[in-house]
């Protein structure tokens, strides 16, 4: 699938302890926030993980229709490229997104994806289904050096509470050009901690 980019993790480990997947929200590919999902997911990988990055700005998906028809017990009946994304969701143990502020939201796909969840908040809150716990984390990369991040973090915290994920955060205010934020000398070695935690946090869940 276009948009797609697994990475089998071995590294000496016999199986992958668990499945961490990176979703990355930016329309540029390469930018800042993608870098940072990068590093958090090479981080998951020298953990052993199996990690697997989707590029929503090479998926063909739209927002939610508000068709109501997963409050019957249906999968999301919109035929586009989030089947796959669905299907990775629904194995992944760890779920890390990553997303630039757009006037101090997130991205227009990271939104959608997000809006598209509403059939996981239908089993949860309607049909009283509970979902296997998760880890989860928001990476966030504003172009002003004191952004303001809660209307981003805000929806992506309820989304991932409704996936049965606590959130933890990096937020990078001050990096607009493409790949700025390599000069933090910290940013990616925080995110590849980030990444590492994230997968033994997850072990503990199960």
């Amino acid at each position: 699938m276009a948009g797609d980019e697994s990475i089998y993790c071995r590294r000496g480990f016999s199986v992958p302890m668990t499945f961490v997947l990176g979703i990355a929200g930016s329309p540029r590919r390469g930018g800042n926030s993608e870098l940072l999902l990068d590093a958090a997911l090479a981080g998951a990988a020298g953990e052993g993980a199996e990690v697997q990055k989707v590029v929503l700005s090479e998926l063909s998906f739209s927002g939610c229709t508000s068709c109501n028809k997963c409050a019957n017990g249906h999968d999301c009946v919109l035929q586009d490229d989030m089947e796959h994304v669905y299907s990775s969701l629904d194995r992944a143990d760890v779920i890390i997104l990553a997303s630039p502020l757009y006037f101090e939201g997130l991205s227009s796909q990271m939104k959608a994806m997000i809006d598209r969840g509403q059939v996981y908040w239908v089993r949860k809150y309607v049909l009283r289904r509970q979902g296997k716990r998760r880890r989860g984390a928001m990476i966030a990369v504003g172009a002003r050096l004191n952004a303001d991040f809660t209307s981003a973090l805000r929806p992506a915290k309820v989304w991932l509470l409704t996936m049965n994920a606590d959130m933890d955060t990096l937020t990078f205010g001050g990096f607009e050009e493409k790949g700025s934020i390599l000069d933090d000398p910290d940013a990616l070695a925080n995110a590849r901690a980030l990444g590492s935690r994230l997968v033994a946090e997850g072990r503990n869940l199960h």
